[in-house]
Order: C-alpha cells, then structure tokens, then sequence
C-alpha cells in the first residue's frame, strides 16, 4: 500500500485537459495539493466501469470492481467525464460521486484511483481519517442536482457538420449539465440512459429505439397542428419577412384547410392554436428568445434536436451503434439546417415546441428549463453556437 501523501502522475507533454474538471484536478494534483483536488471532485461527476454482467446482475448494490495497480496497491478507479475510456461493449458506464463514494466504500484496503494514466491523476489512500475528510469535503461543497452548464471536451467534435449537429443538442446537454459535443459511451451513464429512455419513451429495444428515432427525424414526435400553422404563415410571410396579423393568418389558415382534399387537422384546433402562438411569441420577445421584432418560424428544431439526445441516450443504453447514433445525429443536423435559418432561430422553434407541446401558458419549469440553456448557449465565450456558424 502507498504512503498517505497522494502521488499525481507525470504529466504528458501532449497532453491537454480535456474539460475545465481535468485542468482543475491537474492543477491540483501537480501541486500536491490533496484538500485542493478533493474539492474539484466533490462537484464532479465520477465514472466507474463495470462489466456488462456484472451491473445487469447487481441488483442496485455499490458497483465496486478492485482492480491491482502493478505497484501492488488494490484500487477503485474513477474516471472524470473528460477522461472516460472509449467504448468497449463488455463493460458499461456507472456515474457514482465523491460523496456517494465515501458512504459506500469498501474498505481501508483499497485506493481511490484517479483518471489512472493521465497528468490529473491521483492515487488517495482510504483510511478511516481518510474518509471522514471525503465526508465532510463532499458535504461542504456538493452540488446537489446538476446545475445546468456548458461543459465542452476540448478534445471532443469541436467543428464540422458532427460539431454543428451535437450543438443542435446542446438545449439538453446544458440542462443536464452534460458534455455537449461527446459521442462517447454513454451520455449520462449506462443505468440512467436505459431509464430515460424507458420512463420517458416507452423505449427498452433497439426496434422501438428506431422507431421513435424515426418519427424524431420525420418531424413526427411532435403534434402536427402548430407547425401547420407555422408553415402557412412562413409561406405566405416570405416575400416581406414579416409575419402576418393574427387575423389575416387564421384566414389563411381557414382557406388552406378548405382547400384541402382530405382534412387531417381540425380547424377548431388551429384558431385557438394561433393566440398561443402570438402569446407565447409575445413572452419570449420579453425574455430575449426574439428579437422586437421576431417570430417563430418552424418548431421542428424541438424534434430535431430532442434527436441528438435520443441517439445518445440509445447509444449509451446499448440499443444503437455508434455508428447508427452518429448517423441519425448528423441526419438530425442536416434537417435543422434545412428548416431553420440561425442557431437564435432554431432555439426560439426549439422552445415554442417544447411549450406548445407541455406548457399551458403557466410560463413554469416547461419553459423556464429552456429559456436558461438558451441565454447561456447565446452568450458564453465558448458556446458552439458562437464558435459554429450555422451554415456548413
């Protein structure tokens, strides 16, 4: 067993921190300073990994897999999310915490290994002082839920139709606090993706993983009446790029529809429809999703990007390939291009989709979780959507 004082790795001279989390505990570690490094991790994600079999078969129990050092010290290893291990099938992704760690661990006898093999590596003894400082560390500086962040991997898809489309994902990815431009092994860990996608989509097989990924790209998801009305108003407002007054577009709207040889949207839906809409539009010129004189053009950008995430999470659920998930994710991106004109156009569609969809004008958390990724995403520095142009 090594003595109590931590030993960081050598650092590579190739290499760079891949997230802000790494060059923290890099800092920290290359300075010996153990309290400094402990802080870092307590408001960090932390991954272990864990064969496949093992974490289907644990029945929720800690998943603790030893594993020998080569310097004849027996550790649990963690990796930081900027540092997780490229896909291998046999094994999964278990997100676990600093605090979690030091209420479940397994003994004296093993060590906490630190993203092992990296310049942010540390390897922390684990006696019983030890843990009490885990304790009382996690306790004074956890985080709770995610806060909603924008959490880039430096080395990950930083430009390019791959980068442009994982950004048109990123609504979700900076809700949850989650890297944005990572097509990795999972997108949360292998547990939670597989409970996303089964709570929320009725999804456990790669069949129905395919089909709602397909309805996704198809604009399907979604119910069909507000981008009707979005679509006869974007017609007939593209000549002056103006939107239409309300009543000239509930004609226009009453017209198409009469026209039509077989009525699949009910008019009765439609014209109420159109007042959510405008208020809806009129909110978010107020908190800045428009511009004075802006408006919504298409709402598919809630499906489109909703895409992104739903190829991750199927990724990280072992229902897709990686090769497929990165297909329907470059898919996704092609078709935000196509139907909308700006990242701040297709943010504000994303947002009327998600309120048309859940929002009953409560103005609450439905659009509230929306609105606070949007502002980030327009003004951090290193937002993609001010470092990608939307065109490609």
């Amino acid at each position: 067993m090594s003595t109590s004082k931590p030993r960081a790795m050598a650092a590579s001279r190739s290499w760079s921190p891949p997230t802000r989390i790494e060059r923290d505990l890099h800092d920290a570690a290359k300075a010996g300073d153990r309290g400094r490094y402990l802080r870092v991790l307590a408001q960090a994600d932390l991954f272990l990994y864990v064969p496949k079999d093992h974490k289907d078969a644990s029945g929720g129990k800690p998943p603790w897999i030893p594993y020998a050092d080569g310097r004849g010290n027996w550790c649990v290893v963690v990796r930081t999310a900027g540092e997780r291990l490229p896909r291998r099938p046999q094994f999964t992704v278990v997100r676990t915490s600093l605090n979690e760690l030091a209420h479940d661990w397994p003994g004296r006898r093993f060590s906490l290994h630190v993203n092992p093999g990296t310049p942010a590596a540390m390897l922390l003894t684990s006696g019983p002082w030890d843990v009490r400082r885990w304790k009382r560390t996690a306790k004074r500086h956890l985080l709770g839920d995610r806060p909603v962040s924008l959490l880039t991997k430096n080395t990950g898809h930083r430009t390019g139709p791959l980068a442009h489309a994982l950004a048109c994902g990123a609504h979700l990815s900076v809700r949850n606090g989650v890297l944005w431009n990572d097509l990795g092994d999972a997108y949360d860990d292998y547990e939670r993706d597989a409970e996303i996608l089964r709570d929320g989509w009725a999804t456990t097989t790669a069949h129905a993983w395919q089909e709602q990924m397909d309805a996704l790209l198809d604009g399907r998801n979604s119910p069909a009446e507000p981008e009707f009305a979005l679509s006869v108003r974007r017609e007939l407002s593209r000549a002056t790029d103006t939107p239409l007054d309300a009543d000239t577009w509930r004609r226009a709207c009453s017209q198409v529809l009469d026209d039509l040889d077989e009525r699949a949207i009910d008019e009765a839906v439609i014209q109420p429809l159109i007042g959510r809409i405008l208020r809806y539009e009129a909110r978010f010129r107020a908190d800045g999703l428009l511009t004075p004189d802006g408006y919504v053009r298409s709402a598919l950008a809630y499906d489109y990007g909703r895409a992104v995430s739903f190829a991750r999470w199927g990724l990280g659920a072992r229902l897709c390939s990686e090769a497929t998930a990165e297909q329907a994710i470059r898919r996704a991106g092609a078709l935000a291009r196509e139907h909308h004109t700006s990242w701040a156009d297709f943010s504000a569609g994303y947002a009327l989709g998600r309120v048309m969809r859940f929002d009953t004008e409560e103005f609450g958390s439905w659009y509230t979780s929306v609105l606070e990724p949007h502002r980030l995403l327009m003004s951090e520095d290193d937002s993609p959507w001010l470092t990608l142009p939307w065109r490609q």
